[in-house]
């Protein structure tokens, strides 16, 4: 896996602490995005307009992708 600049660490959302989906890992790496990719191609204006974050899980690597309301 890279090396980050950031220091992995826990991440609460509406006061629940985040789990990786795949391995079950509570440390990530976190990175704001902008989704103006292929990935947004027939989504809505709005969506495809919206900032978010991804977590990197620090121990598999998976992803997980939120949107900023």
């Amino acid at each position: 896996m890279p090396q980050f600049k950031t220091d992995p660490c826990r991440v609460e959302i509406e006061g629940k602490h985040v789990k990786c989906l795949i391995c079950g890992h509570e440390q990530f790496h976190r990175r704001r995005v902008q989704v103006d990719t292929a990935l947004s191609t027939g989504m809505s204006q709005e969506w495809h307009h919206n900032a978010g974050y991804c977590l990197l899980c620090d121990h598999c690597g998976f992803i997980h992708w939120f949107v900023q309301k």
